[in-house]
């Protein structure tokens, strides 16, 4: 079974300031843990329906962290004006969404997957490629959607005229 514990009062502190930034923070609770041995620097969980009752909060989400990978980075903007940690947290917690209409949250959204030698090697132009091939395949759904609903269309108005 994992260690766990509540994590620094500086990582509980940016997750609370990225959750307000990014509009979350009155539909969704968050609950910061340091996981001993995680395998990623930050990983989003939702509590299940046990954790929930035991803590008394609904729509509970974990924000698991490996807090040895935070302790080797610098508080704060590094060299290049960047504060990874909260770049950690930030990229992490933008997988989060909260549906208002069906009052769920949702964890996962696109998200672009570039080995990191191919990035070494090409730089900017991976991400651009993997964007561009992300918008294709969105922009080709939205087309094969906007078909069936013709089709169904049709389809219905055909029935209308039998009648």
């Amino acid at each position: 079974m994992a260690k766990f514990f509540k994590a620094d009062e500086s990582i509980v502190k940016l997750v609370d300031e990225i959750a307000n930034e990014i509009g979350l923070a009155q539909f969704v609770d968050f609950e910061t843990l340091d996981v001993v041995n995680l395998k990623e620097v930050v990983k989003i969980v939702k509590a299940n329906e046990y954790a929930e009752y035991l803590s008394g909060r609904e729509d509970l989400i974990l924000v698991l962290v490996n807090g040895e990978a935070f302790d080797l980075l610098p508080d704060g903007p590094d060299e290049n004006g960047v504060d990874n940690k909260y770049m950690w947290l930030r990229l992490a917690m933008e997988q989060i969404a909260y549906d208002s209409e069906k009052d769920k949250i949702i964890i996962g959204v696109p998200t672009l997957n570039i080995p990191v030698g191919c990035y070494e090697k090409y730089g900017k132009a991976s991400i651009d490629a993997a964007l561009l091939a992300h918008y294709t395949l969105a922009q080709m759904a939205e087309k094969k959607a906007q078909e069936r609903a013709e089709k169904a269309a049709q389809k219905k108005e055909g029935k209308k005229k039998k009648y």
